[in-house]
């Protein structure tokens, strides 16, 4: 009886054995590689939707963020009145007013008054309301020239460098330095002024602006577009 037992011990224990080396080797075969390409997919697709929702999570946020500050923050006086615009250099490069150079800080972040000030330049040479541009700059940045955006966009007016390096030659006559926040505000100021030249609205303007002028043409304003004009024409209706 002992030797019987054993005997169908060792008889299970094959057979075991030799599943084991069967399933293995389904595995390992072309037709388990295969099986394997339908869940690598799913993975690669679940990763690309996460990332979309942190980055429109991000856009909302940073949105959010601009309508809370600016509901308590009061915006002093702009000085948006009538001004001559300042002469550019003889090297055709834009540089501030006298007034600006004086409010440049030693170091970074700028000062509101000086961001300001340089803001409002922009807009008079490119013959826009100075309180539109600050609205957007603000909507776009809170006036920061440090701030990089989850896409690349740079500073006050959050320009793509790519953006900038077709709008500074073709809109200024010149090439442009998005880390400069004189350039910065310039070039920014000249694409709004393209597009408000190119769609004779302000809202428009700002939603191809944000949007894109082609895509606004094919598609018009999607929501998010939508809520971004109407928060800086809002923003821009409270500065005094």
């Amino acid at each position: 009886m002992p030797g019987k037992k054993r005997r169908a011990v060792t008889t299970v224990l094959l057979g075991v054995a030799a599943t084991a080396l069967a399933v293995k080797g389904t595995l390992a075969s072309p037709i388990g590689v295969v099986a394997e390409g339908p869940l690598d997919k799913l993975k690669h697709s679940v990763d690309e939707k996460k990332q979309e929702a942190l980055a429109q999570s991000r856009k909302a946020l940073d949105q959010a963020g601009a309508r809370l500050v600016a509901s308590i923050v009061p915006f002093a006086n702009s000085g948006a009145g009538p001004a001559t615009a300042p002469t550019p250099s003889p090297d055709n490069q834009t540089r501030p007013s006298a007034a600006a150079s004086a409010e440049v800080p030693p170091g970074r972040p700028y000062r509101h008054a000086f961001i300001r000030r340089v803001l409002i330049e922009a807009a008079q040479r490119h013959h826009l309301d100075p309180k539109l541009v600050l609205a957007l700059s603000y909507w776009e940045s809170g006036w920061d020239q440090t701030k990089v955006s989850a896409n690349g966009a740079v500073g006050l007016m959050q320009v793509l460098p790519a953006t900038a390096g077709e709008a500074g030659p073709g809109l200024l006559g010149r090439s442009v330095d998005v880390d400069d926040p004189y350039d910065n505000a310039d070039v920014g100021a000249a694409i709004l002024r393209e597009d408000l030249d190119n769609f004779k609205d302000p809202a428009m303007a700002l939603a191809a602006y944000y949007q894109g002028p082609t895509s606004l043409r094919q598609n018009g304003m999607f929501p998010d577009t939508q809520e971004y004009v109407q928060g800086i024409l809002d923003l821009a209706g409270r500065i005094s």
